[in-house]
C-alpha cells in the first residue's frame, strides 16, 4: 500500500484529487461520512444537520466553479442551486471513476505514522464496524464547514427560545411566524436572513462590525470571472480595489443609506458578504439591523445601541472552527492557531500529508483546487517534491505576515489566498518542480 493515497472527503475538493490521481492509474481510496459525494452541496432527504441549505446557491459563476475539464452545463442558469451543483459534482465523480473509490458512510477516527513511515488510517462505519488500513499517502480535503462556531452572548442561557446555528437550517418553513435574530453578518446570514424574511414575523440580523456588501455581478460581470480577466489581474492591488470602490458607490451607494455600520477595513481586506437580495430587503424594512449583543435577559435582547427586541429564536450565523480531530494539532497549525502549511497545501513536519481546498480565495476555488489536485497528483506520482524545510517555512511566514497584516490573525484569516497570484504560483511551483525533477 505504500503508493496507495486515502483522501479523506468526497465534496469538491476531495473528488478533484481522487479525480487527479485516477487519471494516471494512481491507487485512491476516498472516504467520507456523507451518504453521498458532494460535500456541503449535497443536502441529505432526511434534513440531518449539514453547512447546506435548500435556497443555497453559487455566489460564483457557472463558466469558472465547473472544474477546468468538465464545464459545467450551459443549460444550468449562472448561479445555479445548490441541488444543481450536487447533481454536478456527482456526474463528475461517476465520469472520472471516483464513485468507485468512495466508501460512504465511514468517518476517519485517527491517521498515525508507522515506524516504517507509513500512515495508518482508522476509520468507523455507522454500523460503529472499525477499520485500520495503511497507506503510502495521506490527503484531508475534509473542508471547514462542518464544527460550528457559536460565541457566548452574555446571558444567553436565559434565553427559552430556540437556539440555533446555521448548520442546523435548511428551509424557513419552521420559523414560520416567528421573531428570529439571526447573529452573523456573513455569505450564510445573508442567505438565511433574506429567505427567513419572507416568512418570519419578524427578522432582525445582528452586524457586530462593518463588512462590504456586494452585488453577484458588477456591470453585468460576475465577480469571479471579472477576476480572472487579463486586465483585472494587470491591475495592481491598490488599483483593483479602487475600481470595485468607484463601481459600488455608483451602483449601490453607501451602505449607511441602508442602516449599516461602513466597514472598518477596506475592500479585500478581510472577508465580504455576496447577496443580491440582503440591501433590497433591508431598504424595504424587512429585515431589521442591529448592532452587536450587548447581553440577552430572556425573551429580550438587548444590542449596543440600547435598542431592544424580544424574540422567539436566535440563530447564530457564526461561522465555524477549522479543525481536524483525527490529526495532530501541530501537524496543519502554528502554536497561535492559524493554517501553517506550504502554499496552503504540504504540511511542514509530516512527509506526504496534504490538504485541499483548505483555502479562501474572492472568487470560484474549483480551479484553485483542480490546480492543487494536480501538484498533490506530482508529489505522489513522484515526478515533484516540495522544497527544503527552510524554504517551506521561509514561504510560510511570508503568507501568515501578509495574511496578518491585510485581513487579520484568526484561523480564517490565514486561509485567505487572492485568486489569480495563488494560481499563478500553484502553476509555477509544478513546472519548476516537475522539470527540474525530469532533467534530473
Amino acid at each position: 500500500m505504500v503508493d496507495h493515497t486515502c483522501v479523506v472527503g468526497a465534496g469538491l475538493s476531495g473528488i478533484a484529487v481522487a479525480a487527479a490521481l485516477r487519471a494516471r492509474g494512481l491507487p485512491v481510496t476516498v472516504l467520507d461520512r456523507g451518504d453521498a459525494v458532494g460535500g456541503l452541496w449535497h443536502q441529505p432527504d432526511d434534513d440531518r444537520p449539514g453547512p447546506g441549505y435548500r435556497s443555497l446557491h453559487l455566489n460564483t459563476a457557472r463558466g469558472l466553479t465547473g472544474y477546468p475539464d468538465y464545464p459545467m452545463p450551459s443549460s444550468l442558469p449562472r448561479f445555479p442551486r445548490h441541488d444543481q451543483v450536487a447533481a454536478y459534482l456527482r456526474s463528475y465523480a461517476e465520469i472520472k471513476g471516483v464513485t468507485e473509490v468512495t466508501e460512504l458512510g465511514v468517518e476517519v477516527q485517527s491517521a498515525a505514522r508507522d515506524e516504517d513511515g507509513t500512515w495508518l488510517v482508522t476509520s468507523v462505519d455507522r454500523s460503529g464496524a472499525r477499520r485500520r488500513r495503511r497507506f503510502g499517502h495521506l490527503v484531508v480535503a475534509a473542508g471547514h464547514h462542518w464544527s460550528p462556531k457559536v460565541p457566548a452572548l452574555p446571558g444567553d442561557e436565559t434565553f427559552p427560545g430556540r437556539k440555533s446555528h446555521s448548520f442546523d437550517y435548511s428551509t424557513p418553513v419552521a420559523h414560520a411566524g416567528k421573531r428570529v435574530v439571526v447573529v452573523g453578518f456573513g455569505n450564510s446570514a445573508a442567505d438565511i436572513a433574506v429567505d427567513l424574511s419572507r416568512i418570519a414575523a419578524r427578522t432582525v440580523v445582528v452586524q457586530r462590525r462593518g463588512v462590504h456588501v456586494l452585488p453577484k455581478t458588477l456591470l453585468g460581470i460576475p465577480l469571479d470571472e471579472i477576476a480572472g480577466m487579463r486586465w483585472w489581474t494587470r491591475l495592481a492591488f491598490p488599483e483593483q480595489r479602487r475600481l470595485v470602490e468607484v463601481m459600488l458607490r455608483v451602483i449601490r451607494g453607501p451602505l449607511r443609506d441602508y442602516g449599516l455600520a461602513e466597514p472598518d477595513h477596506p475592500l479585500f481586506g478581510g472577508a465580504i458578504t455576496v447577496s443580491d437580495e440582503l440591501l433590497s430587503r433591508i431598504a424595504h424594512g424587512d429585515i431589521v439591523v442591529k448592532p452587536a449583543v450587548d447581553h440577552v435577559d430572556q425573551s429580550a435582547i438587548h444590542f449596543a445601541d440600547g435598542s431592544v427586541e424580544v424574540a422567539d429564536e436566535l440563530l447564530y450565523c457564526t461561522g465555524y472552527h477549522i479543525e481536524f480531530p483525527f490529526l495532530p494539532f501541530e501537524w496543519v497549525f502554528e502554536p497561535g492557531g492559524r493554517v501553517a502549511l506550504y502554499q496552503r497545501v504540504v504540511s511542514l513536519t509530516q512527509p506526504d500529508l496534504y490538504f485541499a481546498g483548505l483555502i479562501r480565495p474572492f472568487g470560484a476555488i474549483t480551479h484553485l483546487v483542480a490546480a492543487q489536485a494536480e501538484w498533490i497528483a506530482d508529489l505522489v506520482e513522484g515526478i515533484a517534491e516540495p522544497p527544503s524545510p527552510q524554504a517551506m517555512r521561509k514561504e510560510v511566514a511570508a503568507h501568515l505576515k501578509m495574511a496578518a497584516a491585510r485581513y487579520g490573525t484568526s484561523a480564517a484569516d490565514s486561509i485567505q489566498v487572492d485568486y489569480a497570484p495563488y494560481l499563478a504560483a500553484l502553476r509555477a511551483q509544478r513546472r519548476s518542480k516537475v522539470l527540474t525533477t525530469r532533467r534530473g
